[in-house]
């Protein structure tokens, strides 16, 4: 018996003990990737960073970075890679060309564990030929960083007391995932204001994916922080019930009440932000608190009920800066000569017929030459020299103003900037290398175009797709037939894909049945899916062919059988002074959009109304019938023109035959007399 007992303790023993084993195991394996590209980094002497924010303190534990590194086989010593985490020397390795292909491990701890952003920099420093002045900066001398490096906390981060400052940054930092949640049965008010919520925190992630929207049934099933929004009869579950009483939830009547904690899900402690009103109404502007950084670096405290609608500066001349474009202070140096690509709309009101600049205040380091080094400013791939020897000084700056040639802006009104320094580096082997030479350009920098009174003339082509919709002086709306059919994932993929670097894009979502035509009018239109009674002005104004109310994608040079979802454009027929954008499947069950069928639709370069993605997600577009199209239209007046212009010459005529035919009569009648 007493045989029986202990193997009864020792087999639930070692249950425990595989249990627990499998826990550690489990939790060890959560990694997150530091590039999800190979990184190439070229000898003599190379770098790569990578940047982490912990929103707490994290513990002890297996915490480190891991590198699968690839070399070249014709390294020699003293060739090494070294981490640094903010700046301090962690670890270095010696790299034998014999052994191209390891694995670097470094361990973090003390400093790099406390809360904070952290900056881990890669160093490669490649020989491949020893000597006197013998020249190591060729093409062979090279290391490339695998996307299968992976950075990861093991310890538990230490809780602390959460504020509206931690916003967003506890819900988008490092291996933090995040449900934003709204009622299973949500009006659109609700809906549009968690997409702009969902589409701000996307932004301020490294993945997209760690930050979803979920309907409330979901709320207990995923291991997530939560921000919840909603009007407070709306929700049905006892577990969001029951947290806002736990929280002591305030429900204004007119205002919109934002309010954090920290609070147990499943006996797991998750950051929560409620985002709560009595009336459905409150969302419209005052969500902006929470979806632009403008306002969101404004916000403090635990608890904080918004009455009045903030306002947004207005500005009475074009001028953006850095900051406000979502673009940081940054440095490029002889180490990192490229900054990362940042992304902007411009608005629909700017003066395409005058200049656009850039206003560069910078900082130099005193050892980089001006007249051997250069600035180049890559304004959507074209490149702008910059001559370093024409900076002027201006209030601790150094300043220059770079035009921008207008052939660069495309038609989505998308400026995509990216700054490389060149000739920092000397291809002089007798010359050292290890000085860094830097240039550091602030975020005060601008770019500065003219404003028109009234917005440009909508572009009916995809390729101003979302430009002339998410950066206009109205919001567009979003029309869904019904809110309860479409994928909170389609609307969060377009509220996404349109949304600028600090801000969410200016969409209103709206119910096809609460909208007459006037409402159409004044504003550009997405619709989400069929349009229901306005379909058919939609139709008979449209580049894709129809038959029968169904589209005929065959008579627009378009294998029918292959498409699974379609995209058109066309001018506003309630207001041509504005677009109509509609997606719509076209396969039974298939989704109305997906987040590769929106970029491939932003990186469209050539002018389309139709575009469709098959069943293997490749995108056919009509640009050969639009193109045709197009030429048409420009032919049609002159050909008016011309015809009007052959009337009048045969209108002279006929007046001077009239005019001579009076005066003949005259003229005998007199002779008569």
């Amino acid at each position: 018996m007493n045989k029986q007992i202990f193997s009864f303790l020792s087999l639930t023993f070692f249950l425990c003990l595989l249990s627990f084993t499998a826990n550690v195991s489990a939790k060890e394996i959560k990694k997150e990737p530091i590039t999800d590209t190979a990184v190439n980094l070229q000898g003599v002497s190379d770098s790569f960073t990578y940047s982490y924010y912990l929103s707490e303190d994290a513990e002890a534990g297996k915490n480190g970075l891991t590198l699968n590194v690839e070399h070249s086989t014709l390294l020699i010593s003293p060739s090494s890679l070294t981490i640094r985490i903010d700046g301090e020397n962690q670890k270095t390795v010696k790299l034998d060309g014999k052994k191209s292909k390891i694995t670097v491990q470094a361990d973090l701890k003390g400093k790099a564990l406390k809360k904070g952003t952290h900056e881990v920099t890669v160093v490669f420093y490649g020989i491949i030929k020893q000597g006197i002045c013998v020249e190591n900066n060729t093409s062979g001398n090279w290391l490339r960083i695998n996307p299968a490096s992976y950075f990861q906390i093991q310890g538990d981060v230490v809780g602390g007391k959460i504020t509206l400052q931690d916003y967003p940054s506890k819900f988008t930092s490092f291996q933090t995932k995040t449900d934003v949640v709204v009622p299973n049965n949500a009006n659109v008010e609700t809906v549009d204001a968690a997409l702009k919520v969902v589409s701000y925190l996307k932004k301020r992630t490294t993945d997209q994916n760690t930050i979803q929207l979920v309907n409330e049934k979901d709320f207990t099933t995923r291991p997530t922080n939560k921000v919840i929004v909603g009007v407070e009869n709306d929700f049905e579950t006892n577990a969001i019930k029951n947290l806002f009483k736990k929280m002591n939830v305030k429900m204004p009547a007119d205002q919109l009440q934002l309010q954090v904690a920290e609070e147990k899900i499943n006996n797991t402690t998750r950051n929560i932000l409620a985002i709560t009103t009595k009336d459905k109404k409150n969302f419209n502007s005052k969500i902006e608190v929470v979806a632009n950084q403008e306002f969101v670096s404004q916000l403090s405290g635990t608890s904080l009920a918004i009455k009045q609608v903030p306002q947004q500066t207005k500005k009475e001349s074009g001028t953006l800066t850095f900051e406000e474009m979502g673009i940081p202070s940054f440095e490029i140096s002889n180490t990192n000569d490229e900054s990362a690509h940042y992304f902007y709309y411009l608005p629909q009101n700017f003066d395409e017929e005058k200049a656009i600049t850039t206003t560069l205040n910078i900082k130099k380091s005193a050892i980089l030459n001006p007249k051997q080094s250069e600035l180049i400013m890559e304004v959507n791939g074209v490149p702008h020299a910059i001559n370093l020897e024409k900076l002027v000084e201006n209030e601790g700056f150094l300043e220059i103003t770079v035009p921008i040639e207008k052939s660069t802006l495309k038609s989505n009104r998308l400026l995509d900037i990216q700054f490389k320094l060149n000739g920092a580096n000397v291809n002089d082997p007798c010359t050292t290398n290890d000085q860094e030479k830097w240039l550091f350009i602030s975020n005060e920098s601008t770019v500065n175009f003219s404003i028109t009174e009234n917005e440009q003339q909508a572009i009916t082509s995809l390729t101003s797709y979302p430009g002339i919709f998410t950066n206009g002086n109205k919001e567009s709306y979003v029309i869904v037939e019904n809110l309860q059919e479409v994928s909170l994932g389609d609307l969060s993929a377009l509220y996404t894909s349109s949304a600028l670097s600090v801000s969410a894009p200016k969409y209103t979502l709206k119910n096809l049945k609460d909208l007459k035509e006037e409402d159409l009018q004044g504003r550009n239109i997405i619709f989400v899916g069929d349009a229901g009674g306005f379909q058919q002005k939609l139709n008979d104004n449209s580049a894709l062919k129809w038959t029968n109310n169904t589209p005929d994608f065959s008579k627009n040079g378009f294998v029918t059988e292959t498409i699974s979802r379609y995209a058109t454009i066309q001018k506003n027929p309630w207001d041509e002074s504005y677009a109509v954008l509609q997606f719509n499947r076209y396969e039974d069950g298939a989704a109305i959009m997906t987040p590769r069928f929106l970029r491939q639709l932003q990186n469209l370069a050539v002018d389309a109304s139709i575009a469709i993605q098959n069943k293997d997600n490749e995108i056919f577009t009509n640009r050969a019938q639009y193109s045709i199209e197009e030429k048409q239209k420009e032919a049609a007046p002159k050909q008016s023109q011309s015809a009007l212009k052959w009337s009048s010459v045969l209108m002279f005529i006929g007046l001077l035959a009239v005019i001579g035919v009076i005066l003949y009569l005259v003229f005998k009648r007199s002779k008569k007399k």
